[in-house]
């Protein structure tokens, strides 16, 4: 009886044992994997801020590693807003180009950046024909919220 006394708090041991291992193995894990699945914060390259199209980017080595955004273009507040045109700003949180045809395929101009006002000035199916930085083209309508007008 001694002999399966023994025996048997062996084996309850051992499970007990290999379980502890796994578990503390799978905790390990677990913690350092997560780490792992947080998103990093996204970062902002000089070729997505605001710039019109001709501009050329600054040589590779002299370009800061601190890039400071330009101010979000919009309308003068003086701004005289032509016939059924209306404010807008962008809410498509990876910025917009704005485009010389409403075709996603056409050029494109400039890039806009979310929550920057534009002046919408007519709509064509899903696309709206706006004003920013002095230059006029085309953007998904649904990348747009309307403003208030006061």
């Amino acid at each position: 009886m001694k002999g399966l006394s023994g025996l048997l708090q062996f084996f309850i041991g051992f499970i007990l044992g290999v379980a502890l291992f796994v578990g503390g193995i799978s905790l390990a894990g677990y913690l350092i994997f997560n780490r792992f699945a947080a998103n990093p914060e996204k970062p902002l390259f000089p070729e997505e801020q605001s710039q019109p199209k001709d501009d050329k980017p600054s040589p590779t080595g002299t370009a800061s590693p601190q890039a400071s955004p330009k101010p979000s273009p919009s309308p003068s507040p003086t701004e005289e807003l032509p016939s059924g045109a209306y404010k807008a700003k962008v809410i498509w949180n990876g910025g917009l180009n704005v485009r010389t045809e409403p075709d996603s395929n056409s050029d494109a101009l400039v890039t806009i950046n979310y929550s920057d006002e534009v002046v919408v000035l007519t709509t064509q199916g899903e696309w709206s024909k706006l004003r920013v930085e002095g230059t006029e083209g085309w953007v998904r309508s649904g990348n747009l919220e309307k403003l208030a007008t006061p």
